[in-house]
């Protein structure tokens, strides 16, 4: 139970309150604004009541980038070219963390073994798996767009903070060119075309929800419903 500010009766706060509020502070200002402080602001109480329902040592960024990963709705549609499957998926996570700026960083560079990231990375591995790639060359193609993925959330984050990297500078690229999303389009096709012909698809339909037992990279997800991501079982108390 929590003292709303100004109130004379307990209001009771949940886990969900919590995290709600969380998101929305993140959506305003990004993930470097969000504090206990501010989530006990948004919700009218005081920062206390926020840390009760946080379990110890856990820390708040964590729990909403994970909530953000965890309700990216994957939908492959089994009869698209592997490569359309592909860049849907990323591009459908470039958009929840557009949603949620900072939190896409935070998902990638992650060391702790994350649900939602090996959901993420399973789906990646079984498309290319489908489309007949051996083992090696799925994982290596991975590996590149996870990195290809990383530095472009990096430059459109210095963008957002109103600079360009000076690599990119020289290079003669604009900040503008990498806020639009058809640049990472266009990227991932130049690097998914330099793959060889593959082997004709496997018959085995594709899962949207696998869970990889070992993601090669955390958190790399579709955003444009209204609804805010669930808590997941991982962040019940």
């Amino acid at each position: 139970m929590a003292r709303r500010r100004g109130g004379t009766q307990p209001a009771p706060l949940t886990q969900r309150d919590v995290l709600d509020a969380a998101l929305r502070v993140v959506e305003r200002g990004g993930l470097d604004r969000l504090t206990v402080r501010a989530v006990a602001d948004e919700l009218g109480v005081t920062p206390p009541a926020v840390h009760y329902h946080l379990r110890g040592g856990e820390d708040l960024a964590d729990r909403v980038v994970e909530a953000v990963a965890a309700d990216i709705r994957i939908e492959l549609d089994p009869a698209a070219p592997w490569v359309d499957q592909y860049v849907g998926l990323v591009t459908a996570m470039d958009e929840a963390f557009r949603r949620y700026p900072g939190t896409g960083m935070r998902a990638l560079t992650a060391s702790l073994p994350s649900a939602a990231a090996g959901r993420l990375t399973g789906t990646a591995l079984s498309i290319l798996r489908a489309a007949g790639l051996p083992e090696p060359a799925a994982v290596e193609l991975f590996t590149a767009t996870y990195l290809l993925f990383t530095g472009w959330l990096a430059a459109r984050g210095l963008v957002a903070a109103g600079g360009t990297h000076p690599s990119l500078a020289a290079a003669g690229v604009s900040g503008p060119g990498l806020d639009d999303l058809s640049t990472l389009e266009r990227a991932l096709r130049r690097v998914l075309a330099t793959v060889p012909a593959a082997a004709p698809p496997v018959a085995d339909p594709i899962d949207p929800n696998p869970i990889d037992p070992n993601p090669i990279g955390p958190n790399p997800i579709d955003s444009a419903g209204p609804a805010r991501p669930a808590l997941t079982e991982e962040t019940r108390p």
